[in-house]
C-alpha cells in the first residue's frame, strides 16, 4: 500500500485594489497614484480632437468669419484633464473622442 498524505494547507492572500475611477468632465474622488493621498481631482480643459473637428465642419458650412472659432471657447467641446491638487500630477484624462 502507498502512503497517502493530505495535501499541505494553502493560504490565499487577497489584495483588493481601489476601484478605478471613471473620468468625465466633473471632479473625481480618488487616491492619487503619485502621492497616495485621498483627493478630489482638479480639472482643466484643453483643445482636443472634437474641437478641431467641429471647427472644420463649421468652416465647411461657411462659418469661416470667426464663428468657426466658437468651439475653442466652449468647455463642452474640449478634453478634460484631471490633476492632483497636492502633487499637481496628471491622474487622468477624459477625451471627447
Amino acid at each position: 500500500m502507498s502512503n497517502l498524505q493530505p495535501p499541505p494547507h494553502q493560504h490565499v492572500t487577497v489584495v483588493q485594489q481601489p476601484p478605478t475611477p471613471v473620468f468625465r468632465d466633473i471632479p473625481v474622488n480618488m487616491v492619487c497614484q503619485h502621492c497616495h493621498h485621498q483627493i478630489t481631482t482638479a480639472i482643466s480643459f484643453e483643445t482636443g480632437t472634437l474641437t478641431w473637428i467641429i471647427c472644420g465642419v463649421l468652416i465647411l458650412f461657411g462659418c469661416w468669419l470667426g464663428c468657426c472659432l466658437i468651439p475653442f471657447y466652449v468647455e463642452g467641446c474640449k478634453d478634460c484633464v484631471h490633476t492632483c491638487p497636492n502633487c499637481h500630477q496628471v491622474v487622468g484624462k477624459f477625451t471627447r473622442i
